[in-house]
């Protein structure tokens, strides 16, 4: 009988540190969640049913253009700046798959706090033959901040590539409608030092 070779197995310790990182808007953020009801609306005609036409004003939408958490406070997902936060990683000579696996925003929808909120009225084109311009209509929140709860694998990253993957993000890619990933200004941050 031939006995195998014993060998030994070495488990490499997973190191999650988690930290709380203050975020400050730099520009207003403009939000655009989706209608509901344009889904249901596309959903209603791919099935082929009568589809009654929408009759709301852009103004009657604009409060179901607003992320709110589970407590009914305006928020934003947290998939939003860890999106952002993944795009940037190759300006920072990081892998994106290392990003994407190795940070956790933990939680679905962050709280946003904000000094103020206003209308924004802007004019784009519709889509389609005869590009006929339309009205947008969406809610802007000025001087806006959060927090954000982060696990991260401290054996691939370090505390000082995670902040500065949020503070690129936040140039470079911003958060919520017409941000700097999309030809606009809107929803940029930096961390808060």
């Amino acid at each position: 009988m031939i006995k195998k070779k014993e060998e030994k197995v070495e488990i490499q310790k997973l190191v999650k540190t988690n930290i709380k990182v203050p975020i400050i808007g730099i520009t207003p953020m403009l939000q655009e969640k989706m209608d509901m009801g344009v889904v249901h609306t596309y959903d209603d005609k791919k099935s082929l049913k009568v589809v009654k036409k929408d009759t709301r004003s852009e103004k009657d939408k604009l409060p179901n253009k607003i992320h709110y958490t589970e407590n009914g406070n305006v928020g934003f997902p947290a998939r939003g700046f860890m999106n952002g936060m993944i795009e940037v990683a190759p300006k920072l000579d990081l892998y994106k798959k290392d990003v994407r696996g190795s940070v956790r925003i933990n939680g679905v929808m962050i709280p946003i706090d904000f000094e103020e909120q206003v209308v924004n009225e802007d004019w784009g084109r519709q889509s389609g033959i005869s590009k006929a311009p339309l009205l947008i209509i969406r809610p802007e929140f000025r001087n806006w901040s959060c927090e954000l709860d982060i696990t991260f694998n401290s054996s691939v990253l370090s505390i000082e590539q995670v902040i500065n993957l949020l503070n690129y993000a936040g140039f470079h890619q911003g958060v919520g409608s017409f941000r700097p990933e999309k030809g606009g200004t809107y929803g940029q941050y930096e961390v808060k030092t």
